[in-house]
């Protein structure tokens, strides 16, 4: 007989993972900003988060660890995300609950709209 995965189970789990990861992101990011010497109280007040995810990753390439620090910040958006997706597929695989399949579809929909087109 096939193992049942809870949602609970799972989403505590892409939740803790998804908090280590960006707290390991953020922390290699400051280190390599103090590191190079980067990073000042008045470029972390006046900087503002890049949206641009092409810039981002060249900014990363390029050693810079403020980028470093807002992909963690990145990883933490997405963590929450993630947990709802895979409710949604857990909810249509495991439970067959066709109703909270579809609901928490639109919860997602709506959060990622929200995120890539709203500002």
């Amino acid at each position: 007989m096939k193992k049942k995965i809870a949602i609970q189970d799972a989403a505590s789990w892409i939740l803790r993972v998804g908090v280590i990861t960006s707290i390991l992101i953020m922390t290699l990011g400051l280190l390599i900003s103090f590191f190079h010497g980067h990073l000042t109280l008045f470029r972390i007040e006046n900087r503002k988060f890049n949206e641009n995810p092409h810039l981002l990753f060249k900014q990363i390439w390029r050693g810079e660890g403020f980028a470093v620090i807002e992909l963690g910040i990145l990883f933490l958006i997405f963590t929450p995300i993630l947990r709802v997706a895979a409710s949604v597929v857990l909810f249509a695989l495991e439970e067959h609950d066709w109703m909270y399949t579809v609901i928490t579809f639109v919860v997602l929909v709506l959060t990622l709209t929200a995120f890539f087109f709203l500002k």
